[in-house]
């Protein structure tokens, strides 16, 4: 599927109104500024504002603050329903009763469907944010730049992209590693854990680090300045001068082709 990436961008963002990683090893940083490449929907870094030299005095006093961790995160999209994670007798995981995260998601036939699944997610932010956002927004290096203003970074993640069929995915991330391969199951993953999967016909990466590390960046947040146009009245305020960034392309159909109607009008 040529455009596999756009659409799970596409389904996650609809559910967790944040930016979603087709790549999550690929390192984003609060800060980062850049473009969407329109086939894929990843994110291309020109830079950053702490480390560019004619922006970083603008930004030193306002570092990206740290939240506290939540225990799991879970996006799914088109799934029917969520049922336990639940296996065949004569397959046997040791250590999976105590499992952190366990489960098992069906998808709805005829749609593609998204899941995302993070371990000990934390976001990192802007602090002040409306306040570095008002220094920024005149900075030539920015314009026409996106602007990576939050993170969700965890040290283990899985991700799936339905095949439009009635697909079945169960999920658990077990403490304990190395493990045997049971069958029909993949496995991967370091010490502090490993992903164990059943999967449908569809496309599942996953990726585990040691625990208390963020090596994975599943999801951020983008914003661009607000353009200014000639119906433009007055000043425009504070809080409207910037705005959560639109997919660059048009809606797609269920394998991620763009859908263009024939009365659509291109700017």
């Amino acid at each position: 599927m040529k455009y596999a990436s756009r659409k799970y961008i596409d389904l996650i963002r609809e559910v967790s109104s944040k930016w979603a990683s087709w790549d999550p090893p690929h390192l984003i940083r609060v800060g980062d500024y850049g473009t969407v490449d329109k086939d894929t929907g990843r994110f291309e870094k020109d830079g950053n504002i702490y480390d560019d030299p004619a922006i970083a005095t603008l930004s030193l006093d306002h570092q990206p603050e740290i939240l506290a961790p939540d225990e799991e995160m879970v996006f799914s999209s088109q799934t029917e329903h969520n049922h336990e994670f639940s296996l065949s007798p004569e397959i046997k995981i040791p250590g999976i009763a105590e499992a952190s995260i366990k489960g098992q998601w069906k998808f709805k036939t005829g749609k593609r469907g998204a899941l995302l699944v993070m371990a000990k997610p934390r976001s990192c932010k802007f602090s002040s944010e409306n306040v570095l956002l008002k220094r920024l927004v005149d900075r030539p290096e920015l314009k026409d730049k996106y602007l990576v203003t939050e993170t969700v970074s965890c040290h283990a993640y899985s991700l799936y992209l339905s095949n439009k069929s009635d697909d079945t995915v169960s999920l658990a991330l077990v403490a304990s590693t190395p493990i045997p391969v049971a069958p029909l199951l993949s496995a991967g993953g370091d010490v502090g854990g490993s992903w164990w999967s059943k999967t449908g016909s569809g496309v599942f990466r996953h990726g585990c680090a040691p625990q208390g590390t963020y090596s994975f960046t599943p999801l951020f947040v983008l914003k661009q300045i607000r353009k200014k146009t000639v119906f433009s009245r007055g000043p425009v305020e504070e809080e409207d001068e910037w705005k959560n960034v639109d997919t660059p392309w048009w809606p797609l159909d269920e394998d991620g082709e763009e859908e263009v109607f024939e009365d659509t009008v291109f700017e």
